[in-house]
């Protein structure tokens, strides 16, 4: 790890957070196994008696999740996949599986953000009947009529440079990320590290990433998902939104997809409730957690 005067990315970061990243770095080496000739990439932490299962969000990878590993990895076991070189969601899902077979965990809680959030759903739908709670964050359920754009788009992906692409798609990403936000000076700071750890990370992400988690997403929009397919399933739902959410409008067709509901609503946060809310949504994921026991 560079020095943080010597690295261009974190400038701005105060030394105590940079030396959560390099501690974070440090403590939480990347493992991985083999799956149909491909490596699968998972940080596994934490030595609680349940599991958690984190999705990390778009052009991330397991590293990428170092805000839920950090929460979780108290009280739980967490695996952290990265989700970057999938052809289909059910290799996804049953490369995630092989992880998890791998560290010898048989029942867990599913949680995902964004990005992850959409892959949590279609990971869901196929392991239910071994999920204990699913938690979505800035989410919304699949929409078919998504798909043809998502297909055009994926195709064009392909023929544009890497560079041009990570430009691209970073700056649509950190637009959800809105920096005018009133923030107490601690939240700044962290935003500030955070803008700036995601900043290292899509400098340098691959075409294949991008490809692999944009075809994902939009295979994940071509599905389709019944309550009654989950009717027999007694786990828990716990639903972060917020009225200002890209995803908000599609809230009530997400939580009309599960039984067992309960729904979050942050005002004036947009994509960034766990941050600008830290204390309310970790105070209400323990709440949460806490009645699984």
């Amino acid at each position: 790890m560079k020095n943080q005067k010597d690295s261009k990315f974190y400038k701005g970061v105060t030394p105590e957070f940079y030396q959560i990243l390099v501690d974070y770095r440090k403590n939480h080496p990347i493992k991985t196994i083999m799956f149909r000739n491909k490596e699968l990439e998972y940080i596994s932490c934490g030595n609680g008696e349940k599991t958690v299962l984190t999705f990390h969000g778009a052009l991330g990878n397991a590293e990428g999740n170092f805000q839920a590993i950090r929460f979780f990895e108290k009280n739980y076991k967490v695996i952290a996949p990265s989700i970057t070189n999938f052809e289909s969601l059910d290799e996804f899902s049953e490369g995630v599986n092989e992880i998890l077979k791998k560290e010898n965990v048989e029942k867990y809680i599913v949680i995902g953000q964004s990005f992850g959030s959409f892959m949590a759903q279609p990971y869901f739908h196929r392991n239910y009947k071994n999920i204990e709670a699913l938690i979505l964050i800035n989410s919304y359920p699949p929409r078919n009529e998504w798909v043809k754009d998502f297909n055009k788009t994926n195709k064009m992906f392909k023929f544009i440079p890497t560079f041009l692409l990570r430009k691209l798609i970073s700056k649509k990403l950190f637009n959800l990320a809105d920096e005018t936000k009133e923030m107490p000076t601690e939240i700044r700071e962290e935003y500030n590290f955070t803008m700036a750890f995601l900043k290292e990370r899509f400098s340098k992400i691959e075409k294949s990433v991008i490809i692999c988690q944009s075809t994902l997403t939009g295979e994940f929009n071509g599905e389709k998902y019944n309550i009654e397919d989950y009717y027999r399933w007694d786990g828990k739902v716990l639903i972060f939104t917020a009225n200002d959410d890209n995803g908000f409008p599609y809230h009530e067709d997400l939580k009309n997809q599960y039984p067992n509901v309960e729904e979050i609503i942050f005002e004036n946060v947009g994509h960034m409730g766990t941050l600008l809310k830290r204390n309310e949504y970790h105070a209400i994921l323990n709440r949460f957690l806490d009645l699984l026991n």
